[in-house]
């Protein structure tokens, strides 16, 4: 059998015909910045996500480089980032002129490890963190990171791009951040027809400014109180969006059930360390990570493949192996959990709408491959 590492037809073959009529209405009335699909997005998003503030930009990038400055982070600013994460999260703070500090990460939860934060803020002295949620859970230690943050107060940016639909202590994982971000990246829980992204946060001000910083920092149409981006949200994306996050309950929960069963069926193997939310922690079901005792993540990824399975490595690198991080970045201690990690990870098939079949085939696959 062949299984795809992701499959997005099966989203959009549930919301096809709502979106071909609201897309009919956004060229009717040329709504292609801006407009009542955008605002709906936002506002749908602050009800899901339960934050009082919601602002929508162009992509996850543009939400990370908003995101920042919210908080304050300019050029010479020092942001301790996890050294396991998407480049975009590191991009962020480099477009920025800011200084990126390399944390390494937490061997069992796989976040950013709150100990090394702790020692690297006592060498280094940052002012912000960019901390990602990554792999579809969040870190044991949130509450410890967020009270360390506020103690010395430090700007704390949530990278959510991979986290929509977590829960943490049984709410949404991002209803607490100060500034949280969001990637509508097609591949992700919720894609987008395109890409897009966006904000949320907890005051007023905020988000003023971070309407202003994602609309080329406008005060009025034609005065402008900051240097901004151009980053904004259109109909035709918005209403896509809005027919996906009227699925969302699905999508996360059968995502979630998809997730247990590749847990069920691979944790009591010998020679793989299944890995998955810590607890009090509800993951959304975005990823299946594992490694194999003694074997490199990729000689396992290309025999899958040779057998129809589509596995993939998120991610085979560091931030510290990417060449633009040479000289530019403080990396902070031996980084060896995440270089390690990035060595040997590997992804089987996880998409809403796979099938059990679909993930037996995966299953089998790499159980043959071990032996």
């Amino acid at each position: 059998m062949q299984v795809p590492f992701i499959d997005l037809s099966r989203v959009t073959q549930k919301v096809s015909a709502d979106v071909h009529a609201a897309w009919k209405g956004c060229l009717d009335r040329c709504e292609f910045v801006g407009g009542p699909g955008v605002a709906r997005v936002e506002q749908n998003l602050s009800k899901i996500l339960a934050v009082p503030r919601t602002v929508s930009c162009a992509n996850g990038t543009d939400a990370l480089i908003v995101g920042l400055q919210a908080l304050g982070v300019k050029a010479g600013t020092k942001v301790a980032v996890p050294n396991l994460t998407f480049w975009a999260t590191y991009e962020a703070v480099a477009v920025l002129g800011a200084i990126p500090v390399l944390v390494d990460i937490d061997p069992d939860d796989l976040q950013l490890s709150f100990d090394e934060l702790k020692k690297a803020h006592e060498a280094h002295r940052f002012e912000a963190v960019a901390l990602v949620h990554l792999y579809g859970w969040a870190s044991a230690r949130l509450a410890d990171i967020r009270a360390f943050c506020a103690e010395r107060n430090i700007g704390l940016l949530e990278d959510g791009a991979q986290c929509f639909g977590v829960k943490v202590a049984g709410e949404p994982v991002l209803s607490k951040a100060t500034v949280g971000t969001l990637s509508f990246y097609p591949a992700k829980v919720i894609g987008g027809a395109m890409d897009g992204g966006a904000i949320t946060l907890q005051t007023a001000e905020q988000e003023k400014l971070v309407r202003s910083l994602c609309n080329h920092g406008r005060a009025d149409h034609y005065a402008y109180a900051h240097v901004g981006w151009n980053s904004r949200m259109g109909g035709v994306q918005a209403a896509f969006l809005n027919a996906v996050l009227e699925l969302a309950p699905e999508i996360v929960s059968t995502r979630r059930a998809a997730a247990e069963r590749y847990r069920e069926r691979l944790s009591s193997h010998g020679k793989l360390r299944v890995y998955g939310p810590p607890a009090g922690v509800v993951e959304n079901g975005y990823l299946n990570v594992f490694t194999v005792q003694g074997r490199g993540g990729q000689e396992i990824v290309d025999a899958l493949k040779a057998k129809g399975i589509g596995a993939a490595r998120t991610y085979p690198e560091p931030m510290d192996a990417q060449p633009p991080t040479k000289g530019v970045a403080i990396p902070f201690g031996t980084l060896e959990h995440s270089r390690a990690l990035c060595k040997s990870v590997v992804n089987l098939p996880l998409f809403y709408g796979i099938r059990d079949e679909e993930i037996n085939a995966s299953v089998q696959a790499l159980l043959e491959i071990l032996g």
